[in-house]
């Protein structure tokens, strides 16, 4: 069964206290920052993770890339994002085998998704999750600073029976 994050990229943007100040001068570092975010965390979580921005915001011509393993949508000029995500969440719902999530927090855009059959997040709540999942990151990533990188068995133990060998050494020094 495949895991789809369909995030509307502008709902999550404009909600996030994190974007406020940036939004003013920069709204493409803000989508910039947000497509990272979100390749980060859909590969940690193990989602096909897409982010769609409105042509409200964007001029021209509708767009799909692939940036950082997730792709990137950009509607067409008078598209909204909710039409784009309510239509893609219907064609994954008719896949039985695909679960479906889709961030916003746009009440009428929740309802219609749920009636798609795909599960809804709000942009509040997609920030505690995403905020523990790089918690959860950062602990994973965490070297101990008994390793120096090389392939010592004192890199690779428990810090408690580390203790002990130490201790153990040193009596019979």
């Amino acid at each position: 069964m495949g895991e789809y994050l369909i995030i509307d990229g502008y709902n999550v943007i404009n909600a996030w206290k994190e974007f406020a100040q940036l939004r003013q001068t920069s709204l493409e570092h803000c989508r910039e920052l947000l497509v990272a975010g979100v390749a980060e965390y859909a590969a940690f979580k193990g989602y096909r993770a897409t982010v769609v921005f409105d042509a409200q915001e964007v001029q021209g011509a509708a767009a799909l890339e692939k940036v950082h393993g997730i792709d990137v949508v950009y509607t067409n000029e008078g598209e909204t994002a909710d039409s784009w995500i309510e239509r893609r969440a219907y064609e994954l719902g008719r896949e039985k085998r695909a679960k479906v999530f889709v961030v916003t927090s746009d009440y009428a855009e929740q309802i219609n998704i749920l009636g798609a059959g795909a599960y809804r997040i709000s942009a509040r709540e997609f920030r505690e999750d995403y905020r523990k999942a790089k918690q959860q990151i950062a602990e994973r990533l965490r070297i101990p600073n008994r390793s120096l990188n090389r392939n010592e068995v004192g890199g690779r133990i428990d810090g408690q029976v580390l203790a002990h060998l130490e201790k153990l050494r040193r009596q019979k020094s």
